[in-house]
């Protein structure tokens, strides 16, 4: 497999960068359907029209496919979530990639690149609440292209971007779904400093949780 370079951002880069971020927030859309069918309150919502309609009915095939257009549309409405969340995230710092991070103070936006071709992206800014820290953000690789070591190159240049600055500590936060990108950061010696419910009533209903990490810069 052909080797990549991590290299600064340029504004040709930008409709890749965009797509390879929305593209990594959709597929998570499977992994947060099956931990919802899980959770005993959604089960609880999916019986109760269930039976209803069956005690009305008194037919399991009316019942069992009214449950199933019921299940698809709560997986329209899940989508729907996350496509509010990348359009959110598109007219935020990736709506002008070149302002939010390269001409911005002590800011950076890097791509991992191979074959001449953009792969991988990651960003680093100051914290708001803190003179010593930096957020790590928009971390993503095309799915094709893991597990080849390119998240972690990302990763550690822009730990090493905060190090030269003199920044102590670089923090980030994922959801509780991705856990292939927790199995990363925990194996770079990222620290969970925090776990909490994402703000809004269908994540606290269903206790969809942010996890918090830290990178303690030596």
């Amino acid at each position: 497999m052909a080797e990549f370079s991590i290299r600064r951002y340029k504004s040709s880069d930008y409709d890749t960068v965009r797509l390879i971020f929305a593209q990594g927030i959709m597929e998570q859309l499977p992994a947060t359907s099956f931990y919802l069918l899980k959770l005993p309150q959604i089960q609880v919502l999916l019986f109760i029209p269930f039976i209803t309609l069956y005690l009305l009915s008194k037919s399991y095939t009316f019942s069992f496919g009214s449950l199933a257009l019921l299940m698809v549309a709560g997986w329209y409405g899940v989508k729907s979530i996350f496509s509010q969340y990348v359009n959110k995230c598109h007219r935020a710092d990736l709506l002008d990639i070149e302002k939010s991070y390269m001409m911005a103070n002590n800011s950076c936006f890097w791509v991992a690149e191979s074959e001449g071709r953009v792969i991988g992206m990651v960003g680093i800014q100051p914290t708001q609440d803190s003179k010593d820290a930096m957020v790590l953000r928009r971390l993503s690789v095309a799915s094709e292209q893991r597990v080849r070591g390119i998240g972690k190159a990302l990763c550690m240049k822009a730990i090493d971007f905060a190090r030269q600055r003199g920044y102590r500590r670089v923090n980030l936060d994922t959801s509780m779904i991705q856990r292939a990108a927790h199995r990363l950061y925990e194996g770079m010696g990222f620290e969970k400093t925090n776990v909490k419910i994402a703000p809004g009533i269908t994540t606290r209903f269903t206790n969809f949780s942010v996890f918090y990490y830290t990178y303690w810069i030596e």
